[in-house]
């Protein structure tokens, strides 16, 4: 890798290459993850898709290239950015967005019943350029084309064009968030970027047609495992009478008198990739992923016996109950302010920067041109707020809203480049956190039902976030030496290429096909429990546990100043209950123990030796996942075999 502190120019040839790979990604993936649900191309924030054109770039077009006419190879820092391009756009026509943005449009006329009576609970609070107006096209969306009809493109103009808009400028703030965090959680904390360092380790080809990288054996080695495994097991998906490896083994049937009922649900699920990230964290990092899922396990034990009542309340996701998801909001939100403020003087200075405009001896801040990152982060907030009011909230809800927003996505973003977890998915929502500490009898019938037509995509399911993808876009770049700004503008590109591209695949397949995993109603089924019930207040008891939340994850935070030998670390209490940690625990706990034996009785030498192992698993495992996707698009057949977490 490079090694002086010149920044070098992105060329042509890596933007045309990364952005016409993204392009045909969103093209797709909606036949891929919808109609055959074939394994997905992106599924988290190391999505198989690109991992798998780096690997073909580096091992076959490159090799090749490098032996008939070295001058034409790509370089390291081109790969790199193709690898950057293609991840902000490939998770966009998938669960980063299309998979719940079109619903609210049509749902709420389709699912429309008369016993229901969602027309006079509802209707008359939502805009009517939100929505879909021709009950033809919603109709149509659902049941599928009769022969002879096209996709009724006038009908979706104007909802798609104004909600893209919103969703434009909340990608542009995430990219100046990302920005504005860079230094603090890169050069002053050092963030430990897991799912950066396998792309960056294999595209770099100093000389030579292969790198020293794929000359390891202990690479090879650890490569073999999984491909051995999934070979076997995606064999047995086609054809069932050959042999099968289970990965998985749920312990529910085990579980079944109270209060070890509570425990449920209770998997152990191996995942090669997570044991080989986890190889690359702290110890502290890994060993706290996995103790604070079984704290959290406890917390039911506990509760249970006590005689609580573990229940999950509304807005509360995945196998989370509404204690921990209460927990979890607090952590985050403790975290955010304690992060914004030990990033202060940065921000004072980016601040300074772009309305003072004084020369700073900071190179670093003079890269990040603050005019732009600070009054495009100030317009963007204010154009959210607006969008919001404009949907039916007022403007004091509407700002506290995009604050929380915000405030999670920097939470999990932190979570990915610390934890070098895959998938992440927070167990509470905005909507569940202001259903717990102000109650529905605060929020207008009007706020509520804004609040509620919210896609699930930007709210809930975050599997596929946009701003830990552009932050590790932004390490990338540092470690190539990129220029950030040349970068940034190509991962906007992509962005808004990968959104046009997206509206256009999913549409067409959600017509062709009855909308598969496109239609469904999102939170409109709780926004109608809630407008029929009778009005409630704040929810103390789950206030109390977000207070809780946050004090410990203080506590926490605090330990780790004063006692260096302090093993918990407060990732893993942020994100005890949600679905990453429930589906990941195990796989962590195998890295973490594998890692802490190797450097108890090998030392550092051991360790270092042993890396290359670990990587191979994530190779192996992804090249896999990559080479099991096109045997599905080729087929066409949905075996059900998934490699990553879906």
């Amino acid at each position: 890798m490079p090694t002086d502190n010149s920044s070098n120019g992105i060329t042509t040839r890596a933007i045309l290459i990364g952005l016409v790979c993204a392009a045909l990604e969103c093209l797709i993936a909606p036949y891929n993850d919808y109609v055959i649900r074939n394994i997905f191309l992106a599924g988290g924030h190391f999505p198989v898709g690109p991992f798998f054109v780096v690997t073909v770039l580096v091992l076959l077009v490159n090799t090749v290239v490098r032996k008939l006419h070295p001058a034409s190879a790509l370089e390291t820092s081109e790969i790199i950015i193709i690898w950057c391009i293609m991840i902000v756009a490939v998770g966009i026509p998938s669960t980063g967005l299309m998979r719940y943005a079109l619903s609210p449009m049509v749902a709420y006329e389709y699912r429309a019943t008369v016993e229901n009576d969602w027309e006079h609970l509802f209707h008359q609070y939502i805009p009517e350029w939100r929505v879909v107006q021709n009950q033809k096209a919603i109709r149509s969306f659902y049941e599928g084309l009769i022969p002879g009809e096209s996709v009724p493109w006038l009908a979706w103009l104007k909802p798609v064009v104004i909600f893209s808009v919103y969703v434009l400028i909340l990608y542009f703030v995430m990219i100046c968030l990302s920005v504005l965090l860079r230094k603090q959680w890169i050069e002053n904390e050092k963030c430990t970027f897991p799912l950066v360092r396998l792309p960056i380790e294999m595209s770099n080809q100093p000389k030579g047609l292969i790198s020293s990288f794929f000359k390891n054996p202990f690479l090879w080695l650890g490569f073999s495992l999984p491909v051995l495994i999934h070979t076997m097991n995606g064999a047995h998906a086609f054809f069932p009478k050959m042999p099968h490896i289970p990965r998985d083994f749920w312990l529910d049937s085990y579980l079944v008198e109270r209060p070890f009922n509570l425990l449920r649900p209770f998997q152990i699920v191996i995942f090669w990739s997570v044991v080989g990230f986890s190889y690359l964290l702290t110890l502290d990092v890994s060993f706290s992923l996995w103790f604070f899922f079984v704290f959290y396990k406890l917390q039911c034990l506990a509760g249970g016996i006590l005689g609580a009542q573990l229940g999950s309340g509304p807005g509360v996701q995945w196998t989370s109950r509404s204690f921990s998801a209460a927990q979890e909001a607090g952590a985050c939100l403790a975290f955010v302010i304690i992060t914004l403020f030990k990033s202060r003087y940065h921000i004072k200075n980016m601040f300074q920067q772009a309305f003072n405009e004084t020369n700073s001896t900071d190179q670093s801040i003079r890269d990040d041109s603050p005019t732009v990152i600070i009054s495009g982060l100030l317009t963007g907030i204010v154009g959210l707020v607006f969008f919001n009011h404009l949907m039916g909230m007022t403007i004091g809800f509407a700002l506290a809203f995009v604050a929380l927003l915000l405030a999670m996505y920097i939470s999990i973003t932190w979570q990915i480049i610390n934890g070098g977890i895959p998938v992440v998915n927070s167990s509470f929502s905005p909507q569940s956190v202001f259903l717990t500490t102000l109650g529905t009898e605060r929020i207008s019938r009007l706020s509520t039902t804004s609040l509620l037509m919210h896609p699930v995509c930007l709210t809930s399911d975050l599997r596929e976030l946009m701003m830990p993808n552009i932050m590790n876009s932004l390490k990338a770049a540092d470690e190539m030496k990129v220029k950030r700004h040349q970068l940034l503008l190509a991962l906007g590109l992509s962005m808004v290429i990968g959104l046009s591209v997206s509206y256009y695949s999913a549409l067409t397949i959600s017509y062709q096909h009855g909308a598969p995993y496109t239609g469904g109603s999102g939170y409109l089924d709780q926004l109608e429990s809630l407008l029929l019930n009778p009005k409630k207040g704040t929810d103390w008891i789950n206030t109390g546990f977000m207070f809780f939340g946050g004090l410990f994850t203080l506590w926490l935070m605090w330990m780790r100043q004063v006692f260096l030998w302090w093993p918990f670390h407060p990732i893993g209490y942020m994100m005890m209950s949600n679905w990453a940690s429930f589906k990941l625990w195990f796989s962590i706990l195998l890295g973490w123990s594998m890692k802490f034996s190797i450097i108890k009785y090998g030392g550092l030498k051991a360790y270092r030796t042993a890396r290359p192992f670990f990587l191979g698993l994530v190779l192996g495992e992804m090249v896999c996942a990559g080479l099991w996707a096109i045997v599905g698009m080729t087929t066409g057949i949905s075996t059900g075999y998934r490699i990553m977490p879906d």
